[in-house]
């Protein structure tokens, strides 16, 4: 049965969002459960919307696939995508790979990209065989963690000289999250800075809410932040950051269980978080905040050939 592969199309919009909530990739893309999926996805600025291919088999959705350019200073590429359950084994997954490959390829959006990797969780018994054929090997582990709602929330505790402010939305404070972002991740795996548009296009999303976002201070200037998030099933604790001049005071700690509480007020859903696999660091506080790994998330990799 022969299939066809094609760019997304803005008359596309609602196949995509079908395609998403398939048993397939709902579990996979969980974080974009919901009718505003597509804009979610497509409103990413690290996703070129002309890289966004679907593929179909006699008319019906099969699947898609597209890739994320990310500007780290080693740049790279993650491709995602999903074949669905009734049109596996048929070379569709490989054929839109090598589409979106040959994207990365021949985009000028990102130059000198290095590696391309794909990622996926738990269950692996369908990705990992297929990403191995295509040579793909493993990069990294992160793993989902979750917090049970019947165990005490303590209050946090900040540190002497530390004042709090929920974000208000202005300027100041957005440039402040930034500038805390990229300190604190600066020597994470495959770290990607922050520009400060990313920021304003972040806080300007539907799904964002800034009473979710604390910010920190100390001595004047931003020492951490939580940001948390809704989704349709759960929690978040997105990201938490602590900058490197005030580690060691108990700062994450007390920013962790901020964003509990927040989320805890916020939601009846599980509170969760994803951590990567060999950050002991922040894996020893999440475990003594009373977190435990529910799922893994694999990462997998291979040198991109220069032209």
């Amino acid at each position: 049965m022969s299939f066809q592969i094609r760019p997304y199309t803005e008359s596309d919009r609602d196949t995509f969002a079908r395609l998403l909530a398939d048993p397939a990739a709902a579990s996979q893309w969980e974080k974009h459960a919901g009718p505003d999926g597509p804009e979610r996805i497509l409103g990413d600025p690290y996703i070129p919307g002309e890289s966004l291919h679907l593929a179909f088999v006699e008319g019906e959705p099969a699947g898609f696939a597209y890739a994320i350019l990310l500007p780290s200073a080693r740049p790279w590429s993650m491709l995602r995508g999903a074949v669905r359950e009734p049109f596996r084994r048929r070379g569709i997954g490989r054929a839109l790979h090598a589409t979106v490959r040959a994207f990365v390829d021949r985009q000028t959006r990102l130059g000198n990209i290095l590696d391309v990797a794909i990622g996926a969780a738990e269950p692996f018994a369908e990705a990992e065989p297929f990403v191995e054929r295509l040579g793909y090997r493993h990069d990294r582990w992160f793993w989902y963690m979750a917090r049970p709602r019947e165990a005490v929330s303590p209050e946090p505790a900040w540190p002497e000289g530390v004042t709090i402010r929920t974000f208000d939305g202005s300027d100041e404070m957005a440039s402040d999250w930034n500038d805390a972002y990229n300190d604190s991740f600066s020597a994470a795996y495959r770290f990607v800075p922050s520009p400060p548009e990313y920021v304003h296009e972040l806080t300007h999303q539907p799904t964002f809410r800034a009473d979710g976002l604390l910010l920190a201070y100390r001595d004047g200037h931003v020492a951490g932040f939580s940001f948390n998030e809704l989704h349709l099933t759960r929690g978040e604790v997105s990201t938490l950051g602590v900058v490197r001049s005030a580690r060691g005071i108990g700062l994450g700690r007390a920013l962790l269980r901020w964003g509990v509480g927040w989320l805890e007020h916020a939601t009846t859903d599980p509170v969760t978080l994803l951590v990567d696999g060999e950050n002991e660091q922040a894996l020893r506080l999440y475990r003594s905040e009373g977190f435990a790994v529910t799922r893994s998330r694999r990462i997998w990799a291979q040198p991109r050939v220069a032209d």
